[in-house]
C-alpha cells in the first residue's frame, strides 16, 4: 500500500454514517462553492473527517463495533456532510488490490474527458443513497483535472484512468448537485449508449 499522509482528528470530531446526509435532503442538490485557500480551521476539520471516515471504512483491521457505524466507501464530498464546499477525498485500490491512490482535493475542476467510456459492472453506490438504483452509469474512462492538493498545499494537475477516474467523477458530480442515479437510463438501465465502453 502506498504511504498515507497522516491526518490528526480528535475523537469528538470523528464521524459515522449517522453524520452523512442522504438524498431525501435537498441540500445534496445544491451546487458547492469554491473554497478560499488557505483553509480555515473548520475546513481542515471537514477534510480530516472525510479522510478518516473513508480510510477507516475500508480498513480490514476495523473492529466489529466500528464496522456497524461505517459503510465502505471509495470517496466522500463535503456536501455529504452538509457543507456546500468544493472539497473531496478519494481512496481507491488499484485493480490488483495491492496499492491505493489517494487524493484530498480542494476546488477540483475537470478540464478534459476522454472519448473512451467506462462503467462499473455492478453499478455505482453512494453513502448518501440508501435505496437501490440498479443500472449502468456511463462515464469517461479517463479525465484530467486541476485542483489544490490538500496534502502538499499546491495546485496540481491529475490524470486519472479507470476506477480512479470513475470515483473522482462521482465525487465531483456531488459538488454539482448530481447523484449517480441521475445518469442511469431510466427506461433501459442496463443498455449502454456506447457499445465500446469498458466494463470495470
Amino acid at each position: 500500500m502506498v504511504q498515507q499522509n497522516k491526518v490528526k482528528i480528535k475523537q469528538e470530531d470523528r464521524i459515522s454514517v449517522k453524520n452523512i446526509i442522504d438524498d431525501t435532503n435537498p441540500i445534496l442538490r445544491e451546487v458547492s462553492f469554491d473554497v478560499p485557500y488557505p483553509l480555515t480551521k473548520e475546513d481542515k476539520i471537514i477534510m480530516h473527517q472525510m479522510i478518516d471516515y473513508v480510510r477507516s471504512s475500508v480498513d480490514p483491521n476495523l473492529d466489529e463495533k466500528d464496522k456497524r457505524e461505517l459503510r465502505p466507501a471509495y470517496g466522500m464530498s463535503a456536501i455529504q456532510l452538509g457543507y456546500p464546499k468544493k472539497m473531496l477525498f478519494v481512496h481507491v485500490p488499484n485493480e490488483f488490490g495491492k496499492e491505493t491512490e489517494e487524493f484530498a482535493l480542494v476546488n477540483p475542476k475537470v478540464i478534459q474527458y476522454t472519448d473512451k467510456k467506462a462503467y462499473l459492472a455492478g453499478g455505482e453506490g453512494c453513502l448518501s443513497v440508501n435505496n437501490s438504483h440498479p443500472g449502468y452509469v456511463l462515464r469517461s474512462y479517463g479525465i484530467k483535472l486541476v485542483a489544490i492538493d490538500y496534502f502538499t498545499d499546491r495546485e496540481v494537475e491529475i490524470d486519472a484512468k479507470g476506477l480512479t477516474a470513475i470515483v473522482l467523477q462521482h465525487e465531483i458530480d456531488h459538488l454539482l448537485g448530481i447523484l449517480f442515479y441521475d445518469r442511469i437510463n431510466k427506461l433501459q438501465p442496463f443498455v449502454l449508449s456506447d457499445k465500446k465502453a469498458i466494463k470495470l
